[in-house]
């Protein structure tokens, strides 16, 4: 993992749902969660709740943000409806699409002698994600991204695949194995769908609010998205400011949307003194009560000794700053 942090006090993004066109009525566009879960038998805080642990349903919202739900997204939800009926999980169905659904329906209902068992679809393997990168099979990478994301649950694809693969793929790349079109293509990849399951915590006020930033000349912010994803699971309102930014610019930041932390990321190409420097001279302009975390291959090596900035190296070392 990768931060720099100030351990004072214990710890929404750029991503945005889908929202609905003005022009028309809200009755066109779709219904209600309330309206929804009377059609489809599914209490609200379970729609909410797959939202965030499956990716589906995915309303669209309004201008005020309220969930709107579509006639396929109600059409779905009533197919898992009798998917559950039929003895599935939750976690075997959601996640499918409207065809497999059927299918698993059909074949709850089919005779005893025809039945196949049911066996919970495992997630995919940071492997075979990186031969589908290899061999250039975008949807397919993309499929198993997702699949990964529902079968897991947002803080162990983080762990487990997101944060593994990309190290992966950055040390094949390193040796020529890969080819900085493999590299982009997965940042571009895991990004959308780390957005697409932090869209699912944006109502979600939880504090402490940490802000989320690289300083100037720091061009990558994968890592940033993978902790703003990890924090907002652990109860913590993330606030991505993105990449290469100016210090000046992260304290107004901080100030502005009154942050408890600020969390930088930081590389092993920028850690030098100019760095350190930098991040010391924030600790004279932070507020007194907001913290300084920093973290990323870079953290340990730029020496920041001070009592007032933590270095979060780890996911462990993130969960004891939370």
């Amino acid at each position: 993992m990768s931060l720099a942090m100030r351990p004072r006090r214990a710890a929404s993004t750029s991503s945005r749902p889908r929202r609905a066109e003005t022009a028309e009525p809200a009755s066109a566009r779709g219904v209600s969660i309330r309206v929804a879960s009377r059609v489809t038998s599914i209490e609200p805080d379970t729609l909410r709740m797959w939202e965030r642990r499956y990716g589906f349903p995915s309303p669209m919202r309004t201008e005020g943000g309220s969930r709107l739900y579509s006639t396929h997204d109600i059409e779905k939800l009533q197919l898992i409806t009798k998917a559950l009926e039929a003895g599935y999980r939750p976690g075997e169905v959601v996640g499918l699409d409207r065809k497999a659904i059927e299918r698993a329906i059909e074949a709850a209902d089919a005779p005893p002698s025809r039945r196949v068992a049911r066996v919970a679809p495992a997630a995919p393997t940071v492997q075979g994600l990186l031969d589908k990168l290899a061999r250039d099979e975008v949807q397919e990478l993309r499929v198993g991204l997702r699949q990964a994301a529902i079968t897991l649950g947002p803080k162990r694809f983080v762990v487990d695949v997101a944060r593994p693969i990309a190290i992966e793929v950055g040390e094949r790349w390193s040796r020529g194995e890969l080819e900085v079109r493999h590299e982009h293509l997965l940042t571009e990849c895991l990004s959308t769908q780390i957005r697409a399951m932090l869209s699912a915590f944006e109502e979600v006020e939880a504090a402490p609010i940490v802000l989320l930033a690289t300083l100037s000349g720091e061009p990558h912010g994968l890592g940033l998205e993978m902790i703003a994803l990890y924090l907002a699971v652990s109860h913590v309102s993330p606030r991505l400011i993105g990449i290469d930014t100016p210090a000046d610019q992260i304290v107004k930041a901080a100030r502005g949307h009154r942050a408890d932390i600020v969390a930088l990321a930081v590389s092993p190409v920028s850690a030098n003194k100019a760095t350190a420097k930098t991040i010391r001279s924030m600790l004279d302009e932070l507020p007194r009560s907001v913290g300084l975390w920093v973290g990323g291959g870079g953290a340990e090596a730029l020496g920041l000794d001070h009592r007032d900035i933590r270095i979060v190296g780890s996911w462990d070392d993130l969960d004891q700053a939370i």
